[in-house]
């Protein structure tokens, strides 16, 4: 009846904010629904009208990019400049330029592969072209000299020939006859067919003269392989052939260090990687049809196809046609790059580059084609992060509604907190209250039975010893009942403040606790039960406080002979176990008294819990002796456990980890 008064009070109250704040918060809710979708659909529109902006603005970026790229290439088309030298420079993603005539010819610098026929091959068989390799392994020059001669004479191919003769003059070289050596280099320097390796027999008859110059005249040597090189670079290359570069990158090595040096091995790799280019994409070019010559295109304009591996851009001067070689990969990377910043590293949109084959990613909210520069590919331009931008659209929703409802949810929200306060503080109350009737009971009942007893001594109504004798035991018994629940409360007092502070020792728990039994085996509450208690003799010593240990024994020891009163044993049992931290010193207080449920045994540690058993209730109690025991414990770093099976005993278990050390040091 007293908690229904009081919340009486509080439900008047709730009404009343309900009437005078939730009404007018409902009809703002309408309201600003309204205006919410409003905004959600403005929202809608203006980022389909911001994607549309971004892929017009990003195919318009592109268009400048390569009419950048068409700019520079036509420049130095109709100015004469080579359009193979300094390619970075009309395009990063530019790799090699073809030039066709109007039959769809190559024409130079690059050459068509020579084809090599598989009895050109055979001379490499021959016993004397085997034995002459296997002169030189061994150093046996004059030897090698003879058998490549022979060799020469054996095969009927020019080309082979040219190359057994280059092989004796290095023989020769090598065997001291240098002069000989000269003499038939010099013949083979004019010299254009090449050798199964790629190479010119008369750029290497060239390159072998300028080093045996360089050892007996180094600046004519160092003339004659500049000269080398400059007329390797200025040449044709043949595409699948990489003799000429490797004999100018050695030219180009023997020479001292030099800005010369340092040009000439630039215009090398490049020239080295449009052959590489060249080679690579050939096929590909000749799949667009006849080397080039479908690839039609207006003087001046450019027309572009997509390969596997190159986008080509072709365009007509005069008669020739040049067909740009551009990587396809490289390209799409960079354009890629380009289309991540649409929208800002920030921003709520973005845009993807998207194949002829490809799936389009998510929602599109706006779609440009790139053609004629990147055919059969577009940008889609979307939300970056739908289910975001949903999360976004969401919360702003939310925060539109939350503006709305903000009076009524604090009003909710005050409402409960209160209910809630108000049914704690009602508990508190009601366990207080129990609390103040139990310790005055508790209090009651000791100073009862001494004080009977007392004035019973007093006016002599005790006739015997026997009848006196019991009267003490009772005035002793109670005292010490009285004083454990004076320290109880006095102790509860000072937890409850945060004032309780202990003083830790270096010592043997094993010691205190059998105090703590041997003066419950006189105590007059329990001396009329059976106490085993086992301690084992190598207990390590730990940090812990003796009255605060005692206190928990004395709680745990009178519960044990309260409960278990009937069975009249209790068990007290040290030993040494793993723990959940370590290895710890475990105390275990058993009796085979009433028990605990299952359901209760978490909340005999909270402060003034009673049980709901009728048994249990039946005995005296304050319901903060275990709350004690259980600060004591943490105090010490431990914990305290319990098992029990209703009927048949409880057992109460301190854990000491050994690895336990105060924070403070001693005395805290």
């Amino acid at each position: 009846m007293e908690d229904v008064y009081h919340l009486r009070g509080v439900m008047t109250a709730a009404a009343m904010l309900f009437v005078t704040a939730g009404l007018p918060g409902l009809m703002l809710v309408y309201y600003g629904i309204v205006g919410i979708t409003s905004d959600d659909l403005a929202v809608a529109a203006d980022l389909r009208r911001r994607s549309e902006a971004a892929s017009v603005e990003y195919k318009t970026d592109l268009e400048a990019t390569f009419v950048q790229f068409q700019n520079a290439a036509l420049s130095r088309l109709t100015s004469g400049q080579s359009v193979y030298t300094g390619q970075r420079e009309i395009e990063d993603a530019l790799r090699v330029v073809f030039r066709f005539d109007a039959e769809g010819a190559l024409e130079p610098p690059f050459l068509q592969s020579t084809v090599y026929q598989l009895e050109d091959q055979q001379f490499l068989l021959f016993d004397t072209w085997q034995e002459a390799l296997a002169a030189e392994r061994d150093q046996r020059w004059d030897r090698a000299a003879a058998l490549y001669m022979q060799a020469a004479r054996q095969t009927r191919s020019k080309r082979d020939r040219a190359r057994c003769m280059y092989n004796r003059a290095r023989a020769l070289d090598r065997a001291g006859q240098g002069r000989d050596a000269e003499a038939l280099w010099r013949q083979l320097i004019e010299e254009q067919g090449r050798d199964l390796y790629g190479f010119r027999v008369g750029d290497l008859a060239r390159l072998e003269l300028a080093q045996t110059r360089l050892k007996r005249d180094p600046a004519g040597g160092q003339d004659d392989l500049r000269f080398l090189a400059d007329a390797l670079l200025a040449d044709n290359w043949e595409i699948g052939r990489g003799g000429e570069a490797a004999v100018a990158r050695r030219a180009i090595e023997l020479l001292p260090s030099s800005d010369w040096t340092a040009r000439a091995r630039g215009r090398v790799d490049e020239r080295s990687s449009q052959l590489y280019w060249a080679e690579r994409l050939q096929p590909e070019l000749d799949s667009l049809g006849a080397r080039g010559r479908l690839l039609r295109a207006n003087s001046g304009s450019f027309v572009y196809n997509k390969t596997d591996t190159a986008l080509w851009a072709t365009t007509w001067t005069d008669s020739d046609q040049y067909v740009f070689a551009l990587e396809f990969e490289r390209l799409l990377d960079r354009e890629r790059l380009a289309a991540a910043t649409v929208g800002g590293p920030d921003g709520d949109i973005r845009a993807t580059l998207v194949g002829p084959d490809a799936t389009v990613p998510g929602e599109v909210l706006a779609r440009a084609s790139l053609a004629p520069w990147l055919p059969n590919w577009s940008v889609v331009v979307g939300p970056r992060d739908p289910a975001g931008l949903a999360t976004q659209q969401a919360d702003k929703r939310t925060r539109g509604i939350g503006i709305v409802l903000i009076s009524v949810a604090m009003i909710a929200l005050g409402l409960g907190l209160a209910s809630r306060q108000v049914r704690r503080e009602l508990e508190s109350a009601r366990d207080k209250s129990d609390f103040a009737a139990h310790v005055s009971h508790e209090l009651r009942s000791p100073i009862t039975q001494i004080r009977l007893k007392a004035e019973a001594l007093q006016l002599g109504l005790a006739v015997d010893d026997a009848s006196r004798n019991r009267h003490y035991d009772v005035i002793v018994r109670e005292s010490e009942r009285l004083s454990r629940l004076v320290d109880n409360i006095l102790d509860f007092a000072a937890i409850e403040k945060g004032r309780k502070r202990y003083t830790f020792r270096i010592g043997d728990v094993g010691s205190t606790v059998a105090r703590c039994v041997e003066q419950a085996g006189v105590a007059m509450e329990t001396k009329a039960m059976k106490i085993d208690f086992e301690v084992p003799d190598d207990l390590p010593v730990i940090w812990h406080d003796a009255d605060a240990v005692s206190q928990v024994m004395v709680n745990l020891l009178s519960n044990a002979a309260k409960y278990g009163q009937s069975a009249g044993w209790i068990g007290v049992q040290i030993r040494v176990a793993e723990g959940l931290a370590g290895p710890e010193v475990c105390v275990d207080v058993r009796d085979r008294g009433i028990g605990i449920a299952a359901g209760e045994q978490k909340q005999v540690f909270d402060q003034y819990y009673r049980s709901t058993d009728p048994l249990a209730r039946s005995k005296k109690g304050t319901g903060i002796g275990l709350t004690i025991v259980r600060y004591i414990m943490e105090a010490h770093g431990g914990r305290v456990g319990i098992e029990s099976t209703p009927g048949a005993g409880s057992t109460f278990t301190l854990h000491f980890p050994l690895s336990f050390v105060p924070p403070h040091g001693p005395g805290t």
